[in-house]
């Protein structure tokens, strides 16, 4: 049977989470997550802003220019959940919220608050930073989602209208013009397929392709003085006083770039846009460069959480092996973003590798932005805390929590795939979830306890016997994969990082899968001068944390015994973590009498380190957090 490399994801309405860890999540977003965050967006005047445009409310613009965003994704955020859970309060925040966006929309199509309210007359004046395109992205994307999952038009509709608008402003027979911020790009994919239209699509891949030539829209936009009276802070865009676009990705086009640069949530986004074209087209020239892009993040760029950018001044990249752990900015957004980048290289490739990243930065990076009840935040997320990080249940800038909570809502995504001809299990995710093979229909069970174990079950259940290839993912961290299949013999091929099992399945196969997990003590390159002669501790694809909450005093004092036994347990606080326990010593804090003293002065004591998984911190309230730890 010959293998195809092509995958997909599978529809959500056909993958239903059922494990207790993911299961957890998706009810705290529908019970939690999206009530709270609705109360936000009306009591900030994100919702009231539509209200306004409409001619419904009194008033004017409340927020940041972008906050038409947000409520985007929170209503993409609700189409998946809806799918997940049928909820009427969630339901009635979504309508209320599709209301007030439905008013707003001009009879052209163009909807933005912002400058309904405030500039009438600037209108695609400033690209570069004022986010209508970036907005109208989230936009389409929300009608697309919520087509998708519920066969509801309403934004659908608003969506279309909103970029055909666009498209009879800008293309290649008319303005040159594209956003400083990407976002449209991708979502024009998403609107092509749904709809079945191409030219959103070839709209999309003029955007791409005419970003980074010379000149630059945005060049002009800088030099004019009406426009930058809307945001007068273009020197991000500039070095040494010159124009150079690594801020926005438009340093060069894209076939050019050889490193991961500028704003990080901007450069996911429009690296996953690249790679749907790259796939389209079989353009290996396009896919070379991408590919050549993600080795530079995740060989020299990216934070062993999946967290990326870690600098605040242009929320960021900056140069190779520039991690540092007390200020790493590594927004939400940006890991939500990887684990999206991530899912789509691996679709165009068919590599098991990129999963690796992807729940790398799902289980920590992306998840650590949201508290364990569902309604604090991280917008930042370090890899160390001396007791100023906390959660906080809003931002001015709100862009993540609504991102955690769609991403969090369309987790079946990343779990398991098909091709024409096989079924993937990237993550093993508790799911129950159906597809087709050669007309025949099969339902699979998969049962888990991960990420707090590699053992997993898989039950196949074809409505008849159907050959197929079942591909079930070989983890980097996996010490030795062992498949059971009782009563038969299934040679297993190993290809692009997955356990190959080619068979006509009948109902009743059921496999038993051990991936072999254990606690490893992970050491940096030595070119991250942060983590020079530090460890840090993970279990599968999860990554630990210590924290003074439980160990009575600051982990930066704290010293572990590499060599030692790493036992684990199940608590019952955090929501039922499993915890690790390693040995170590710690500096007795108070032990010195002077500033400066001979080495040893302060003395040491013999102690046992309880290690938390690092989405779980700051749930207790402010501490001293620690990732990298000195080894004794």
């Amino acid at each position: 049977m010959p293998f195809q490399r092509r995958m997909r994801s599978l529809p959500l309405s056909d993958i239903r989470v059922t494990d207790a860890f993911w299961g957890r999540w998706q009810n705290v977003l529908i019970d939690a997550t999206l009530p709270t965050q609705f109360e936000q967006l009306v009591n900030t005047g994100r919702i009231a802003n539509f209200e306004r445009a409409a001619g419904k409310k009194d008033g004017e613009f409340e927020g940041l220019w972008f906050n038409d965003s947000d409520v985007y994704k929170f209503a993409e955020a609700c189409a998946y959940a809806l799918a997940v859970r049928d909820d009427k309060k969630v339901r009635d925040c979504l309508n209320s919220a599709i209301e007030a966006i439905r008013s707003a929309q001009e009879p052209n199509g163009y909807i933005n608050t912002f400058f309904q309210l405030k500039h009438p007359n600037l209108k695609w004046k400033n690209l570069n930073m004022m986010h209508e395109m970036y907005c109208g992205g989230h936009l389409i994307e929300a009608g697309v989602a919520l087509f998708e999952s519920m066969q509801d038009r309403r934004l659908l509709d608003i969506a279309i209208r909103f970029a055909d608008h666009v498209m009879s402003v800008f293309g290649p027979d008319k303005r040159l013009g594209y956003c400083g911020h990407e976002e449209i790009e991708l979502a024009l994919i998403k609107l092509s397929t749904a709809t079945g239209q191409p030219k959103y699509r070839e709209f999309a891949r003029w955007m791409i392709e005419s970003r980074g030539h010379r000149p630059s829209p945005f060049e002009a936009e800088l030099a004019d003085s009406e426009a930058m009276s809307l945001w007068p802070h273009g020197t991000l865009y500039n070095k040494e006083g010159k124009y150079d676009g690594q801020y926005a990705q438009d340093h060069a086009p894209i076939r050019e770039h050889t490193e991961i640069v500028g704003h990080a949530v901007r450069a996911m986004y429009f690296y996953i846009a690249a790679v749907e074209l790259a796939d389209d087209k079989d353009d290996a020239e396009l896919e070379s460069a991408l590919i050549r892009i993600w080795n530079n993040l995740t060989g020299r760029r990216m934070y062993l959480t999946g967290g990326i950018g870690p600098s605040s001044s242009n929320e960021g990249f900056t140069a190779d092996f520039d991690l540092p752990n007390l200020s790493a900015y590594a927004e939400t957004c940006a890991s939500c973003g990887l684990v999206i980048w991530g899912h789509k290289m691996l679709e165009m490739t068919g590599d098991g590798d990129y999963v690796d990243v992807i729940e790398r930065a799902l289980y920590n990076g992306a998840l650590s932005g949201i508290s364990l009840s569902g309604d604090q935040y991280f917008y930042a997320n370090p890899l160390e805390s001396r007791g100023s990080h906390k959660r906080t249940p809003w931002f001015t800038c709100a862009c993540c929590p609504p991102n955690i909570a769609r991403l969090i809502g369309s987790l079946g995504h990343y779990a398991v795939g098909a091709s024409d001809d096989a079924f993937y299990v990237h993550i093993p995710v508790g799911c129950e979830a159906s597809t087709e093979f050669d007309g025949v229909k099969v339902n699979f069970k998969i049962e888990s306890d991960y990420p707090w174990s590699g053992k997993y079950k898989i039950f196949v259940t074809p409505e008849r016997p159907v050959r197929f290839n079942l591909m079930l993912r070989i983890p980097e961290w996996s010490l030795e994969m062992e498949i059971d299949f009782p009563n038969s013999d299934i040679p297993a091929d190993y290809q692009d990082g997955y356990a190959l099992l080619d068979r006509t399945w009948k109902a009743g196969d059921v496999l038993t899968v051990d991936l072999g997990m254990e606690p490893k003590w992970i050491e940096a390159d030595p070119r991250v001068r942060d983590n020079l002669g530090r460890v840090a501790l993970s279990n599968g694809p999860l990554v630990y944390a210590v924290e003074a909450h439980d160990l009575g005093f600051a982990p930066q004092l704290l010293s572990v015994d590499t060599e030692g036994v790493i036992e684990s347990k199940k608590e019952k606080m955090l929501e039922g973590i499993n915890s690790l326990k390693a040995e170590g010593i710690a500096v007795n804090e108070g032990g010195a009498d002077e500033l400066y003293s001979v080495a040893g002065s302060a003395g040491s004591i013999e102690v046992s380190a309880i290690f938390i998984p690092y989405f779980a911190w700051c749930n207790r309230g402010p501490t001293d957090m620690q990732v990298w730890l000195r080894k004794t």
